[in-house]
């Protein structure tokens, strides 16, 4: 599959979605953390979200031999990479404030969400383009 700037947008706007919803009802997770007073930089965000979505179809969809397996599995890893060094580079700069439970929850959260969205977006561009 090629890249597809309308894959990337049907992508942002499901990841965008997605992980907001957990988010916003998983925020008390992160209360540890991240101070509730500071506000998010939403362009910072989007773009975080447009760089996994190019990154999916970049290192995942781009892939050949591709079965819904494969793609769940490739999106795993690719979030594993992305989040995992996320998690551990905070933890390095931040030890008494990133917990292992952080470390584990978080990326365990980017690996589903990756690999999920991996697969959505695999199904769209068979079908549809």
């Amino acid at each position: 599959m090629n890249f597809n700037f309308l894959l990337t947008l049907i992508g942002s706007l499901i990841i965008i979605t997605i992980d907001s919803t957990y988010l916003y009802f998983n925020k008390n997770f992160y209360n540890n953390i991240i101070d509730p007073s500071v506000k998010m930089n939403l362009i910072s965000a989007i773009l975080i979200w447009i760089l996994i979505i190019v990154s999916i179809q970049l290192l995942v969809l781009s892939r050949d031999n591709l079965t819904q397996g494969k793609v769940f599995l490739y999106g795993i890893l690719l979030g594993l990479a992305m989040y995992g060094v996320y998690n551990l580079t905070n933890a390095s700069m931040y030890p008494n404030k990133w917990s292992i439970k952080i470390i584990l929850g978080d990326t365990t959260w980017g690996m589903l969400i990756t690999g999920i969205t991996s697969l959505i977006l695999y199904n769209i561009g068979i079908k549809y383009l």
